[in-house]
């Protein structure tokens, strides 16, 4: 990728001034997108804001760019990103252009997991114990547990069920999801989402696992993670080939969203433990049984904690 300096005031080319006119106009254009110092993605102050061309949004450098290896469309309004980003904007005439190479058509095949034990013991003809043997074989245990977890979540995604309501209370020991602001202060919150996101985001194929679980931590510091304005971002990556329906306008990231949901909820530490608690049903049964629940602690509450009519 390339950086270049824009030329002075007197050899502005056509481009140059098209990128005049969208400094220029910046400013009215996202008064009603958002606060015109913080950068949508990571919804901090912005850092090296840099501006698109198409559409004139700004955001943070650093975040446009990692945006843009996953996408080429604008985060805001979808719109093309272009073939390179204004940064480092000091004037109307002296700021950089950072072009932006294609993105691959296609993904590296992803290799096999091979047992270590079994391709070192055929390479050598020796089939005979090794004093290290038994521990690759626990490691090759775990990733097959951790393949077949995968494909349990997997199975919940596709078949659309969602994590039934646990009612919070000291015999459950589920709690209120934290606050942004709670989980930002929580060095075991974020611990334990990055864990899950982690292997959740192991579900579909071809993602920046580590690029996605960074973001959607900074997602979790900032906003309710169950929001539209949050949906709407893990719908960029999460269903980018799956239609919108009425239904379920971002299946994929909707139903991600609830998942995390429960789990930040839950006492749980290891994802074992958790997934062996969890239940499942479909979306409208998931509802109807929290809405019961909600009901039936209404009705053993004391009359004077109850809402008068």
């Amino acid at each position: 990728m390339d950086e270049e300096s824009s030329p002075g005031p007197t050899k502005q080319t056509s481009d140059d001034e098209r990128d005049e006119e969208h400094l220029s106009e910046q400013d009215g254009e996202l008064e009603d997108e958002m606060d015109d110092d913080h950068c949508s993605i990571c919804l901090q102050l912005f850092t090296d804001r840099s501006i698109l061309i198409d559409c004139a949004h700004e955001f943070c450098f650093e975040c446009i760019v990692k945006w843009t290896e996953q996408s080429r469309r604008c985060p805001l309004c979808t719109r093309t990103i272009g073939s390179y980003i204004i940064h480092n904007v000091r004037s109307k005439y002296d700021f950089q252009k950072h072009h932006l190479v294609p993105l691959r058509s296609s993904p590296p095949p992803i290799q096999p997991l091979q047992r270590p034990g079994l391709v070192a013991g055929r390479r050598r003809g020796n089939t005979r114990p090794r004093p290290w043997g038994r521990r690759n074989q626990s490691s090759t245990e775990v990733a097959d547990a951790f393949e077949r977890a995968v494909d349990k979540r997997r199975w919940v995604y596709h078949n659309h069920l969602f994590a039934k309501h646990v009612a919070s209370n000291s015999f459950t020991r589920f709690r209120p999801c934290p606050s942004p602001e709670q989980f930002a202060k929580s060095p075991d919150l974020i611990s334990r989402a990055t864990i899950f996101i982690r292997r959740e985001l192991q579900v579909w194929v071809n993602l920046d696992v580590e690029f996605l679980t960074t973001f959607i931590i900074s997602l979790l510091k900032a906003i309710d993670i169950r929001s539209e304005s949050s949906v709407k971002l893990l719908a960029e990556f999460l269903d980018m080939d799956r239609p919108y329906t009425e239904y379920l306008h971002f299946p994929n990231a909707e139903h991600f969203a609830h998942e995390l949901y429960s789990y930040l909820r839950s006492p749980f530490k290891s994802l074992s433990a958790y997934d062996a608690y969890v239940q499942v049903a479909s979306l409208i049964s998931a509802q109807l049984e929290m809405i019961l629940t909600q009901n039936s602690f209404a009705v053993r509450q004391p009359r004077s904690y109850r809402t008068s009519a």
